[in-house]
């Protein structure tokens, strides 16, 4: 297994976040992030300690992952997986908590999204980020 397979499968089924949210976190394009899970470009090794210290990645999970070892071999995930989820949980309501709090358009545009299905909110969530991706671009000119 490649260190991008395992970036994935850590990503999806340890931190259940998304492609996206994660290149939030490291401050960089999505689709770069994409690369690296599809191993059409390698991760780089001076990113590896952030990611290390962002996700609290325990140092052996994050050498079998570097290694290509199975992840789920290395040791069970439970309580480490739900303590590293609780943290950055905790650490994207520190950031985000008030602005939420503060604005009832927000927390409206929260509620619709929550009553959606999946598959629609998705949809959702995508067009929502076109757009705004599209005014940024806008305001860039």
């Amino acid at each position: 297994m490649s260190f991008g397979s395992q970036l994935r499968e850590y990503r999806d089924e340890y931190l259940h976040t998304s492609q996206k949210q994660m290149a939030q976190d490291l401050g960089i394009d999505p689709a770069t992030i994409s690369r690296y899970e599809s191993n059409r470009r390698g991760f780089p090794i001076e990113q590896l300690p952030l990611i290390k210290k962002l996700y609290k990645i325990p140092d052996d999970i994050l050498l079998a992952m570097i290694l290509g070892r199975p992840l789920k071999k290395v040791r069970s995930f439970s309580s480490q997986t739900l303590d590293s989820t609780a943290a950055y949980e905790k650490g994207f309501l520190a950031q985000y908590g008030s602005l939420i709090e503060s604005e009832p358009l927000l927390k409206e545009f929260i509620v619709r999204a929550d009553s959606l299905d999946e598959e629609d909110r998705h949809l959702l969530l995508s067009g929502l980020l076109n757009f705004i991706q599209l005014y940024e671009n806008q305001q860039r000119k």
